[in-house]
C-alpha cells in the first residue's frame, strides 16, 4: 500500500509541474502538418493547415476553411493558431471572417471581424480535430470536424500513430494520457514510439550498472524526452548497454527540460569500455559526478548505441564545485557508437564533454552554450569533422570553443588526448575566454580550424607539458603529437605569447602549413558562412586520409550556403 501511495503522489506531483509548463507535447506541430484535411462523412467539408515558423519553439498553424451562414451565405473563416513544440491542442482561438477588400492589380485589404472561438488538437499525421463555437451575432453554427489528410498521411511525415497507451515499462501520468514516465532502471529491450512525450524523473538508467543487466533504449524519429524537474534529472547509458535516438533531418529527437532554461533538466551521459588514460585494464573509472557510473576497458571498438538527428537543449547542471553533467557526456565511449548530426543548445555547463573513448563524431552545432563546447580530456583520441560553435551573449568567462586535455594532475599520463578534429568554425563573444585551449600535456591534430570574437584569445598553450608535447624550441612540432594546420584566426588577440614558455604559441602556428592569423574581418565570414571572396575558400588543406574524413577544400564547418549541413534539423533561429 505504501508503494501504491508514493506512486500516486509522485504522478500528482509530476502531473502538476507538466500541466504548468505545458510539456505534453507527444508531437512537435510544425511543417509536417500542412496540408488539405478533410472528412468524407461530413459532406466532404475541408481545411487548410498552412505553418510559418517564428521562433526557435514554435510558430503559427494557418488555418482557413469554406463556410456557410445560417443564411446560405458563403464565407472565409481564418485561425492563426500558436503552437510551441510543447503543444498539440490549443483552445479557445479566435477565428476571424474577411469580407470586402480588392484582389485586383490595386490591391485593397479586406475587413476582418472575430465570429467564434476554435479548438484544435492534432492527433496525427492523418488526423486533426476542430470544434468551432460560433459566437453572438456572427449568423455562424456550431461544428465538430473529425479530419484526416486527403490522399492520406506523407511517408515523410514522422507522426503515423495516434496514442493509445504507454508502453510496456513505463507509467501513464493521470490527466495527461500523451506523458509517460520512464523507469528508473531500462533493462532488456524499450522502444519509445513518438506518440507521447517521455519523462525522466531523477536519475534513469539503460542498464543495471557496468556490462551487467544490459539493456536497449530504442527512440522514434520526433519522439520528445523531457526531464520533469523537480531534481536532477539525467539520462545515463551503462557501458554494455545501448541507445538507438534515430531522428531525421525532418524529425529530430528531442531531449529537453521542462523550461526553455539553461540547466532545467541535467542532460545525457553515455558511457563504455574504451580506453581512459586513468583507468585502463580491468578496474573502471568511477564517473566524477556519480559515483555509481563506471566505465572504461580496453575495447575501442566498443558501441553504445547511435544517436542521429538528435538535439539536446538546456541541461548541464552542477553536482558540486568543478563537477558537472554536461549536455551529453561521454565516458569512455567507443568508436562503434554513431554520433551524427546533433546539436547542443543553451546548455548550462559544456557542451560535449569526452573523458577518454575513441568516439567519432560528424556534424555538432554548439549554440548558446554557456561553458565550453567542445571539451576533451583522459587520453580521447576520436576524430570529429564539421562542427558549427557559437557562444552565448552569458557565456561564463572561463568558457571556449575547444577546450583539451590530458589528464590533471598527470599531464603526460599516456594514452594521451590526441583527437583529429576538422572544418570547424568557433564564433566566441567578448564575456568568454579562448578559441581553442590546449593544456594539460593534452596533444591533437588540427586541421580547417577558423575561430573568431573570442574576448581573451583565439589559440593558447597552458602549461610547459603541452609545449613539450608537440616538441622543442629546434623543431616545434617534432612528436607529431600536436599540430595545426590550415587554420585561420581572427581574434582581436590571436595569441597568448609569452617569452618565458619553451617557444611562442604564434612561433608553432605560424610554421605550420596553411595558417593565417589576422582581424576578424579578415576572415570574410557573413554569419557563419564564407562569403565568395573569403580566404576560407579554395585554401583548406588535406584532412586524414582515412574513411571517416571527407575531403574538402575550405577552411571551417562550411563551404559556403549551399554546404549548409544543419537544414532542417537544428533550433529554428539559433545559428547566426
Amino acid at each position: 500500500m505504501r508503494l501504491v501511495s508514493n506512486l500516486r503522489a509522485l504522478t500528482f506531483a509530476v502531473a502538476a509541474s507538466l500541466a504548468a509548463s505545458t510539456a505534453n507535447a507527444a508531437l512537435v506541430v510544425d511543417k509536417q502538418f500542412e496540408g488539405t484535411y478533410f472528412n468524407a462523412a461530413q459532406s466532404g467539408r475541408g481545411v487548410n493547415f498552412d505553418w510559418f515558423q517564428t521562433s526557435a519553439s514554435g510558430g503559427i498553424m494557418g488555418i482557413v476553411f469554406y463556410t456557410y451562414d445560417a443564411d446560405g451565405k458563403p464565407s472565409w473563416v481564418l485561425a492563426n493558431v500558436p503552437f510551441s513544440d510543447r503543444d498539440v491542442k490549443k483552445s479557445g482561438v479566435d477565428v476571424f471572417r474577411f469580407t470586402g477588400g480588392s484582389f485586383g492589380n490595386t490591391f485593397t485589404a479586406p475587413t476582418s471581424a472575430a465570429v467564434g472561438k476554435l479548438d484544435v488538437e492534432f492527433l496525427s499525421c492523418n488526423r486533426v480535430k476542430l470544434d468551432f463555437v460560433a459566437g453572438a451575432g456572427s449568423n455562424l453554427q456550431n461544428f465538430n470536424m473529425d479530419l484526416s489528410r486527403a490522399g492520406g498521411a506523407p511517408a515523410s511525415c514522422a507522426y503515423q500513430t495516434e496514442f493509445t497507451a504507454c508502453p510496456n515499462g513505463t507509467t501513464q501520468l493521470q490527466n495527461l494520457p500523451r506523458a509517460c514516465i520512464l523507469p528508473q532502471t531500462i533493462t532488456g529491450n524499450l522502444s519509445l514510439p513518438n506518440n507521447a512525450t517521455y519523462l525522466i524523473n531523477g536519475k534513469t538508467t539503460v542498464g543495471g550498472g557496468r556490462n551487467t543487466q544490459p539493456g536497449t533504449l530504442t527512440i522514434e524519429p520526433g519522439t520528445i524526452v523531457q526531464g520533469i524537474g523537480q531534481g536532477i534529472d539525467y539520462l545515463v547509458v551503462q557501458p554494455g548497454s545501448k541507445l538507438y535516438a534515430e531522428g531525421t533531418a525532418t524529425a529530430p529527437i528531442i531531449f529537453t527540460g521542462p523550461t526553455d532554461v539553461p540547466g532545467s533538466w541535467a542532460g545525457l551521459v553515455l558511457a563504455g569500455n574504451a580506453v581512459n588514460n586513468s583507468c585502463t585494464g580491468a578496474t573502471p573509472c568511477a564517473f566524477e559526478a556519480d559515483s555509481n557510473v563506471t566505465f572504461g576497458g580496453n575495447d575501442d571498438n566498443d558501441s553504445s548505441g547511435a544517436l542521429r538527428y538528435v538535439q539536446i537543449r538546456y541541461a548541464g547542471q552542477v553536482i558540486r564545485e568543478n563537477e558537472e553533467l554536461n549536455a551529453l557526456t561521454l565516458l569512455g565511449v567507443g568508436r562503434g557508437t554513431v554520433l551524427d548530426h546533433i546539436q547542443v543548445h543553451a546548455g548550462k555547463d559544456d557542451g560535449l564533454e569526452m573523458f577518454g573513448g575513441s568516439v567519432n563524431v560528424k556534424y555538432y552545432v554548439g549554440t548558446a552554450v554557456e561553458d565550453d563546447c567542445l571539451d576533451f580530456a583522459e587520453g580521447y583520441t576520436g576524430k570529429i569533422q564539421y562542427a558549427y560553435c557559437k557562444q552565448t551573449a552569458t557565456a561564463s568567462s572561463d568558457s571556449n570553443g575547444v577546450e583539451s586535455d590530458n589528464k590533471p594532475n598527470a599531464f603526460d599520463l599516456l594514452p594521451r588526448t590526441q583527437p583529429k578534429v576538422a572544418n570547424v568554425t568557433l564564433v566566441g563573444v567578448a564575456s568568454g575566454n579562448e578559441g581553442v585551449r590546449i593544456r594539460r600535456g593534452s596533444g591533437g591534430n588540427y586541421y580547417n580550424i577558423v575561430a573568431t570574437g573570442f574576448g581573451q584569445e583565439c589559440l593558447n598553450f597552458n602549461d610547459s607539458a603541452t609545449f613539450t608535447a608537440s616538441g622543442t624550441a629546434q623543431s616545434l612540432t617534432a612528436t607529431g603529437a600536436l599540430t595545426m594546420s590550415g587554420a585561420a584566426l581572427g581574434c582581436t588577440t590571436n595569441f597568448e605569447d609569452s617569452g618565458s614558455d619553451p617557444f611562442l604559441v604564434s612561433s608553432w602556428y605560424r610554421g605550420q602549413s596553411g595558417n593565417s592569423d589576422g582581424a576578424a574581418a579578415a576572415l570574410g565570414l557573413s554569419g557563419r558562412f564564407p562569403a565568395a571572396a573569403s580566404l576560407l575558400l579554395g585554401t583548406g588543406v588535406a584532412v586524414p586520409n582515412d574513411s571517416f574524413f571527407e575531403r574538402t577544400a575550405f577552411k571551417g564547418a562550411f563551404g559556403g550556403v549551399m554546404t549548409d549541413w544543419t537544414q532542417g534539423w537544428t533550433v529554428y533561429g539559433t545559428l547566426d
